[in-house]
């Protein structure tokens, strides 16, 4: 054992206890899971999930009873064992209301837990859902001990999770905006861990976080914008990437009283937009640029369902008829403060006025305060966006978005169509079931949209030659279990 890495991050995470995460790899992702590990992982390349700290998850017939039994003396780091008892508490607080972020949505599938035996537990979900395993593989699978949450309280806690994770790595230093570091447990129930001393550090913006991958600065890097992806492959990095269908482009709030509430807006948005321009505009030709729900390269979900067509002239007429109806052309459009994004609220305000919107620019926001005016305040017509779709777990965030019957809708997208499509995605045991599901769900989005789609998105965790045996699972977050530098 022995050396350290340096890995950038796109934000600081707020806290680092796995309840309250957004459970994003750029927000925090790959940090918790260093330090809890998941019951559950997500095997990006057989594209299957597997026990992890679990040692076996079992389904009854119809997939609504899943029955877990834990790997036998695995313990946190402060040495106490863990058990299913702690499984049960640690979930329940993902169930909890007081948990607004992405993992209470997961957990609501869960309808109750029966403790079996200290190593054994069962789940009873609140009907057939045969990727329930996803659920385990984010951060509602990350365990806490609930003896120290219990004695620190819920805020000192995320302030200082010492010796409550099972994962490889224990907490040194969290100093929020500035680093959090970590060092190897020796005794990880995993086997050993070959880096020491993990760093995780925040450079803000794409260019001067792919010059530290060059300097050295850093070791491993997230990057989301494509024209970095494409100077980091070039400059022969290593890549580890994951795409995210609807990745990047105009939500439209669907919320009465919005203008967007109208349909015929909200087609007409879209038939502004062509993705080919915007890739050119913007992203240097590099992004994926498609309207579609699923890009042709996303394993296991592609079905050749085309997206909306770029139809200018139906965009114009479909503008000037919702105006003889009394609305006066205007509509918001919020975009964050990075380079990237300001240059896209550029042109897409651009393009809709060309075709007869009045488009109000904001664009002078931190990405958290937009997160905050879109997930909380819900205050928006339009914002630059990326729902971010993967092939797993997908059931799980879109009906999280986009379900009308979903307390986290903020889009305020509502479609009984589409409420049905999600129902169907939950329940489909095949991959095949899935496309055609997600056919449907094309077709409904062509007619009533919520997002003019620019791009499928890449993220990619770019490391250095150097770097071997990361593992890279759901949702772009890494595994650092297996991590080691060569020649070290």
């Amino acid at each position: 054992m022995g050396g350290s890495i340096t890995h950038g991050t796109l934000l600081t995470p707020r806290g680092l206890d796995p309840v309250g995460q957004p459970g994003a790899a750029g927000s925090g992702g790959t940090e918790v899971q260093a330090l809890f590990d998941t019951l559950v992982t997500y095997n990006t390349e057989a594209r299957v999930y597997e026990p992890h700290v679990a040692e076996t998850l079992t389904p009854n017939a119809d997939a609504t009873v899943w029955t877990m039994k834990l790997r036998e003396g695995v313990r946190y780091g402060n040495g106490d064992i863990l058990t299913a008892d702690d499984v049960k508490r640690s979930v329940d607080c993902h169930r909890s209301p007081a948990n607004t972020q992405v993992s209470r949505g997961e957990a609501q599938t869960i309808v109750s837990m029966n403790v079996l035996d200290p190593l054994t537990i069962q789940f009873v979900l609140d009907g057939p859902y045969p990727d329930f395993p996803h659920v385990l593989a984010t951060d509602v699978g990350m365990v806490t001990n609930p003896r120290i949450v219990d004695a620190k309280g819920p805020e000192q806690f995320a302030l200082n999770p010492q010796g409550a994770g099972v994962g490889p790595y224990e907490l040194v230093k969290y100093a929020p905006g500035e680093e959090i570091v970590m060092s190897a447990k020796a005794n990880y129930w995993g086997g050993p861990v070959c880096i020491e001393t993990l760093r995780f550090i925040n450079i803000p913006g794409a260019d001067a976080t792919l010059d530290a991958l060059f300097t050295g600065e850093v070791d491993v890097a997230l990057l989301r914008e494509p024209t970095a992806i494409a100077e980091a492959r070039q400059g022969g990095f290593g890549t580890l990437p994951t795409l995210f269908n609807y990745g990047e482009g105009i939500v439209m709030n669907s919320a009465p009283a919005r203008p967007t509430a109208d349909v015929r807006l909200r087609r007409a948005i879209v038939a502004a937009i062509d993705p080919d321009t915007i890739n050119a505009r913007v992203f240097n030709g590099n992004a994926l640029a498609t309207s579609a729900l699923i890009h042709e390269d996303t394993p296991g979900l592609y079905s050749g369902a085309p997206g909306p067509v770029y139809d200018p002239d139906l965009a114009t007429r479909l503008v000037e008829e919702v105006k003889r109806s009394g609305w006066n052309g205007t509509v918001r459009l919020l975009a964050d403060n990075s380079p990237t994004r300001i240059n896209e609220a550029i042109a897409v305000q651009a393009v809709l006025e060309s075709v007869g919107f009045h488009v109000e620019l904001d664009n002078d926001k931190s990405l958290t305060e937009v997160l905050g005016k879109v997930a909380a305040d819900r205050d928006y017509d339009l914002v630059i966006w990326g729902p971010n779709y993967t092939d797993e777990g997908m059931w799980a965030l879109m009906s999280r978005q986009l379900d009308s019957r979903s307390k986290s809708n903020y889009y305020g997208y509502s479609d009984s169509r589409l409420d049905e499509a999600l129902d169907d995605l939950r329940t489909a045991t095949s991959t095949d079931q899935k496309k055609q599901v997600v056919a449907r769900m094309q077709e409904i989005f062509n007619d009533s949209p919520v997002i003019a789609n620019f791009a499928t998105y890449e993220e990619d965790n770019i490391h250095a030659t150097q770097v071997g045996g990361l593992i890279l699972t759901r949702g772009s977050v890494l595994r650092y279990d297996k991590a080691f530098l060569a020649g070290e």
